[in-house]
């Protein structure tokens, strides 16, 4: 026999209280993954900020107390994964080798830039590019500018600190991220490919940065 109790506590009446109340930077993070979902399952066009109240479970008057448009829900959801994946660079306090924080950097950059929700929403931002300019603006802006130029701020400061010999950081850039991830990502766009495995994404890196400091003659000018 079930306990009289145990019963009560799972089929008998719930009390309700006042819901916890969540921070501003929870509600923002709500609402950008929730815009994500609706961006990919709708596209950017026909998305609206109601659809995106509803799937965060908000009301329509807390979305525009955080973001004014659709574009800028739109630009705070790029911009959030750059800070994201710029971590490893950004963290860098020259206690580890060049080589090994870039292995960091790259080995995420390419895991989520080649997973199959990323490529949806590069096809996405294709897509709607010609209908929707500021749509692959805000893309440029916030991923491509931004996160290019951390990564070259970063060379920077390891040829000033007389760890890296690299002439062009702009191109060094450039051609690192090009090695590792352009390829790829064009056979996934084109749906010519699979997915990479990890190992896969792990093997690509290491080669690719294996052909970068000997191209670029960016050898490591001390040992950390």
């Amino acid at each position: 026999m079930v306990d009289c109790i145990t019963a009560m506590r799972c089929c008998g009446p719930r009390l309700r209280g006042r819901p916890k109340p969540i921070s501003e930077d929870e509600r923002r993070g709500r609402l950008i993954q929730a815009a994500e979902d609706v961006f990919i399952e709708r596209g950017y066009g026909l998305a609206t900020m109601d659809d995106v109240s509803r799937r965060a479970g908000m009301s329509k008057k807390t979305i525009y107390q955080l973001f004014a448009t659709k574009q800028a829900l739109f630009a705070a959801l790029i911009a959030q994964y750059t800070e994201h994946l710029m971590t490893p660079i950004k963290t860098d306090d020259g206690t580890r080798s060049p080589r090994v924080v870039l292995e960091d950097f790259l080995r995420q950059l390419a895991r989520f830039v080649l997973s199959p929700r990323q490529v949806a929403m590069h096809r996405l931002v294709i897509s709607e590019a010609l209908r929707t300019p500021e749509l692959a603006q805000a893309f440029l802006r916030e991923a491509m500018d931004h996160g290019k130029c951390t990564l070259v701020q970063w060379f920077e400061r390891q040829r000033q600190r007389g760890v890296l010999n690299v002439d062009d950081a702009d191109e060094a850039a450039s051609i690192l991220c090009g090695f590792v991830i352009s390829e790829p990502q064009l056979r996934l766009l084109y749906g010519q490919d699979e997915p990479p495995t990890w190992a896969m994404i792990d093997r690509r890196v290491e080669r690719g940065l294996d052909i970068f400091f000997k191209g670029t003659g960016a050898e490591p000018t001390v040992s950390i």
